[in-house]
């Protein structure tokens, strides 16, 4: 499948990606894993995983998807990133819930994510998330060997090794995190 969409070389493009994304990238990759991130323009009116794919033609296993979740018990509260590929539903309440010992686990304020992660509505990426939260990935995304995720800004996508995804701060392989 090829897609139309044109990708460049991130460390030549920073303003196409979030400065905590960028910041991220800078300081936890080595010069060679540095040029292997891509980040293509796109219109922000496709920014939705599905949508995305079907305009940019792009195979739908590459996209995927991150969401941040709130973790309450008793009075305590952490957060979550999980990620998950396009076109899957999280599974948050058996599998999260369990996992981080929470009573409840729902979607994170908007407001909240937006104000910590320095990043836009709808293009939220685990790439420069708070040092504190934990990022849960479904093994399904480890399959594929390069990913497309947001850039922190709505008017791009950065494609990656999903390899990669493992140095980041907190990451773990949670079975069973995506479902269908």
């Amino acid at each position: 499948m090829n897609s139309n969409l044109e990708f460049k070389k991130l460390v030549e493009n920073k303003n196409l990606v979030a400065e905590t994304t960028y910041n991220c990238i800078d300081n936890l990759f080595s010069e060679e894993e540095k040029s292997d991130f891509l980040v293509a323009e796109i219109n922000p009116e496709y920014m939705d995983g599905i949508k995305l794919c079907e305009h940019y033609n792009l195979d739908i296993k590459t996209g995927v998807n991150c969401l941040i979740c709130e973790c309450k018990r008793g009075e305590n509260k952490s957060y979550v990133a999980l990620l998950v590929p396009t076109g899957c539903r999280y599974n948050m309440s058996s599998t999260v819930r369990k996992y981080t010992n929470s009573r409840m686990v729902s979607v994170a304020p908007l407001d909240y994510v937006l104000e910590k992660t320095k990043m836009e509505y709808g293009s939220i990426n685990p790439i420069g998330l708070p040092e504190d939260w934990k990022l849960f990935i479904d093994p399904k995304i480890l399959e594929v060997e390069r990913i497309i995720c947001g850039s922190g800004l709505q008017k791009s996508k950065i494609s990656l090794p999903s390899k990669y995804l493992l140095k980041l701060n907190n990451a773990e392989v949670l079975e069973n995190l995506a479902k269908q």
